[in-house]
Parts: C-alpha cells; structure tokens; sequence
C-alpha cells in the first residue's frame, strides 16, 4: 500500500516509491496445464502482486502425457533430459520412460510447487478478445462439471497449450466408410482388442513406430503404410547408453542417481551434451551431415536384412529433415513374415478395407491412424487482437509467423509456448521450455515496475526476424526434400523448428529486446513510474551501501 503522503508534496507522480510493484497488479491467465504450463505457473508463483488462473480442458495436468494412451506410448527423448532443471527425477524406469511414467512426473511437480489449486481442469479456453481501451484481455471459458460458460478478465494472456494437441483424422477419400475398427492413436480406444485381426497402420512418424511394434505378435496380419520413409536407428543415440536397447535402470543404479550428486550431474549432462551437440549434423552439407547420415543409412542397411525393405525404409533424403527416431522395437516387427511395408500410395478406403493406386485391394478388420495432428499453430480457441484481427483465420490462410515463437504482432499482452519456429527439433526441449517462462517473467516484471498497460511487438521487427529465420534455413535440413510437418510443404517455408541450435534459442530470448515492442503505459507521462523520488531499499530501510559489499 501507498505511504501516507508527506506535507508539501505534490501528488502528480504519486505516492510510491520508484519500481513498486504494487502500483501495477497483474492477473494472468494461462491455457494449458501441460509441460509448458506447470513451468510458467511454478514461475509466476515467485511474483509479488501477481495472480493468475491455468485452464485445463483435461481432467488432469500433464497435456499430451495425460492424453496419450496408445499401446506403445513413450517418450522417444531420454528420460533423464526429459525433465525440468529444478526437478529431477532419480527413479526413471528406462532410457525412454512410458507415458504414464511421465504423466506422474508432471503431475508430481505440480503437486510438490503447490499450483494445482489454481488450476481449472475440465475447462476450456473458447474465446479471448483484447478490448484496447482496458489493455486487458476478456476470456470466455466452459467448463465439464459446471453449467454455462465463464466470463473473466485478465491483464495477460499467456498460451501454453503446445503444438500437438488437435488431432485430426487424415483426408483420406472414404474414410467414414470403413465398417471395421477404426482408431486414432491420439484417441485411442484401450478397450479394442486387435488378437488375431488384420490391421493397417497407416502413418510411419514417431507414433507409428511406437504403436507397430506392440500390435505385431498378436495381430493375424498387419499392413505398415509408409507414405515417406524416415530415419530409424536400432540404437538409443549415439553413445551414451547405446549399447543396450532402453534396458530398464536397476535399483543400484536409481540409487546412486539420488546419493551421488555429482556423479547424476555428470551422467545428465552427458545426455544432453550428446543431444545438443547433434545440431551440427543439421547443417546441409556439412562434413557432419554428410557423415551422419552414411552412418544412419549403414546402421539401418546392417539391421534390415531384405534389400526389399531396405530400399522402402531408408530415406534419400538429408538426416534430420524429418524427426529422427529410435526404433529397434519396430524394424524387428517389420521384419516378421505377418507384417508387410505398404508404399503403394493410397487410392481411397472401402467399406471393408484399403484399394491403393496400383489397384490392390487390402481387406480389413481394422485401421489405426497414426497420422498425427493439425500442425497449423491456429489456436483451439478463437484469439482477437488489435482491431478485432483473428489469429485462427490469419495463420489459416498463410504459414504461421510470430516472433522469436513467443510473441505475436498485433496481440499485445499475449505470449505463447512452442509457437513458431521454436527449438522443437534442435536439442534439449524442456530447458527452452524454462526458458520462455523465465522470458515471459521478465515482461510481467517491466510491466509491473514500470507501469505499462499493454506491449505488443512492432510488426516490422516481426518480418524482419521471419525473414531472417527463412534465410538461415536455406542451410538446414528442414528446408531438405522430404515431406514434413515441420514446414509448409507448398512453399517450403519451414514454420516450426528455430533457425539455430536450441543452445542458441536459450542465448537469444534469455534478455528480451524491448526496443521490439510497442509499448503503451498506463498514465500520460511514461516516467510516472519513478514515483516519489524515494527508491524501494529505502522505503523498506534495506541496506544502503549494498554496492560496498563486495569490497
């Protein structure tokens, strides 16, 4: 609260002491109470004069952890760089950890930070509108448990509901029509039985690669469509802990994780050594790249027996242009005498099964689509920003651009996580995760001191940094010739991965260039702020010659 006011001072500039929180309460609202959204609450729990509410459309924290539910659903990331710096787990099963093993995980931090009480589960974000008068955001939430909608107000808007969390069917001619079993690995159906039945799974990404090898030892016959190869190594990475397929962690070696300190620190940062230094490999040409890529072509060519299958399963195209997944598991499956590599493209589905191009006839009794998610960055909810402009129909009509994947021209107030072209390919994932947080807290706390009502980056800088990305990566694999969804496969303009290693995307956001934003404040004169002369250590009679101790 103010101090009373001394005698003969004017109140133009206030009562406050210079940077005082108080003078700019914040309440934010996050989406999404996945990885990214347990990181941004944890962060803003440490924030003077700072509430805030996450929405949750799940009845559970986790995101795609608590969602994923295919047999076979893992982390194809080790474990131990799978995980915030500020909380370790020592209890891992294996290399690459289940999906319910992380979900507990995330689950777990959020429990330990205390933030689930200001979570909202089975409630959904519909609608956030930015009124330029207020400089704050209305939102319209709904609710499972609850009748009718919510309407709520909030001074920042944060989204942090991911990139893979809109799964879609693929558009496929006929596919309604089918009168089997019909599944998506995103909303997997855990009471289908697939013993003795023949299946097709179409879709030879990372979850393709999860799903087939489960299916295999059961199924009469099973049909891998595989519309683009990819590459599948049989080893966990390339040397630390590769000699044994995810072999699970023994009770002796969970020990030791938690008693020797400096020996788990050592055994992490290798992982994520090996991992960050991968990016060189992703320069197109580079001895790196080239020497890489024999070498996953070799690897593959020595496990694949058939030259058949070999010439299906081993792209010709640069390593790394799409996800580079491990996958002993499947190129056994793929081995087996019931299981067939389907490259025929698809004509269209038929009641009882798949007729492909070269006129073939598959008869079946199920499809599993393993075929992904609607990869557009439009958000579920509809988002108005400055003069009523709509993100959905603005990212609908051309490939998604923002700025540095945390911002967006035109929508102050607003930041988001894994937005575009962000370091989802490049290296470690969940320190870049923290590190947005921590970018995020930085404007909350300019805000605050010195009084801003709404920051919104200037649309210039924002061309300028996708006109740079989109000149870098005419170096990098991404921009290569394979089909993924790391870019816009009509104009080759690559919208999801970072221009750079994920080191790098840690080095650029970890202090904000404010001069990017334009930057509107709450009164008239922008040095307000200053307040009444008197700085904060003096107004709480803090130590005054704290620049001597250091002497």
């Amino acid at each position: 609260m103010p101090k009373s006011r001394e005698i003969g001072r004017s109140s133009l500039y206030g009562d406050y002491h210079s940077y005082d929180s108080s003078q700019r309460p914040l309440h934010v609202v996050i989406a999404g109470a996945g990885p990214s959204g347990i990181a941004m609450a944890i962060e803003l729990m440490s924030l003077p004069n700072v509430t805030f509410e996450v929405f949750e459309k799940n009845p559970e924290v986790g995101g795609t952890w608590f969602e994923n539910k295919y047999i076979g659903a893992a982390c194809d990331i080790a474990s131990h760089a799978y995980q915030y710096t500020f909380a370790s787990n020592h209890d891992w099963s294996s290399h690459f950890s289940p999906a319910p093993e992380i979900f507990k995980y995330f689950k777990g931090v959020a429990e330990k930070f205390k933030i689930l009480e200001h979570i909202h589960l089975n409630t959904r974000i519909l609608s956030a509108t930015f009124n330029e008068t207020t400089g704050r955001w209305r939102l319209c939430a709904s609710s499972v448990d609850k009748d009718g909608k919510r309407e709520l107000e909030a001074d920042v808007f944060i989204n942090a509901t991911g990139i893979l969390n809109k799964w879609k069917w693929p558009d496929i001619a006929g596919l309604q029509s089918f009168t089997g079993s019909k599944l998506h690995t995103a909303n997997w159906d855990t009471s289908w039985d697939w013993q003795g039945k023949s299946v097709a799974v179409i879709g030879s990404g990372a979850t393709g690669i999860q799903v087939v090898p489960k299916l295999q030892p059961t199924v009469k016959s099973l049909e891998v469509y595989v519309r683009s190869p990819t590459y599948i190594l049989p080893s966990v990475g390339f040397g630390v802990e590769s000699s044994t397929f995810n072999k699970p962690y023994t009770k002796e070696e969970k020990i030791r994780f938690k008693s020797d300190k400096k020996y788990y620190r050592e055994f992490r940062k290798a992982i994520e050594q090996q991992m960050n230094e991968n990016f060189a490999a992703s320069i197109q040409n580079s001895t790196a790249q080239i020497e890489g890529r024999q070498w996953a072509e070799n690897m593959m060519r020595k496990y694949i027996k058939s030259e058949e299958l070999q010439k299906k399963l081993i792209p010709k195209w640069e390593l790394g242009c799409r996800r580079l997944t491990p996958g002993k598991p499947y190129l056994d499956a793929v081995q087996q005498e019931n299981v067939d590599i389907v490259t025929s493209p698809i004509d269209r589905i038929i009641e009882d099964g798949i007729r492909t191009t070269d006129g073939r006839i598959h008869r079946l009794d199920a499809i599993v689509c393993a075929t992904g998610f609607d990869t557009s960055f439009t958000p579920a909810f509809e988002l108005r920003g400055l003069k009523n402009q709509n993100l959905k129909m603005m990212w609908s009509q051309n490939p998604a651009e923002a700025y540095m994947g945390i911002a967006v021209s035109g929508f102050p107030n607003y930041w988001t996580f894994l937005g575009p072209n962000t370091p989802i390919a490049n290296g470690s994932l969940i320190p870049c995760i923290e590190w947005s947080a921590k970018y995020v807290v930085q404007a909350l706390r300019k805000m605050q001191t010195e009084q801003i009502k709404s920051m919104s980056i200037k649309k210039h800088i924002q061309d300028a940094f996708n006109e740079y990305t989109q000149a870098v990566h005419k170096d990098l694999v991404w921009t290569g010739s394979c089909r993924s969804w790391y870019k816009d496969n009509k104009s080759n303009k690559v919208t999801a991965v970072w221009p750079g290693s994920s080191i790098h995307f840690m080095d650029v956001v970890k202090i904000p260039r404010w001069e990017d934003y334009e930057i509107e404040y709450m009164n008239e004169n922008p040095f307000m702020f200053m307040g009444n002369g008197i700085s904060a250590r003096e107004a709480n009679k803090e130590d005054l010659t704290y620049y001597l101790n250091e002497i």
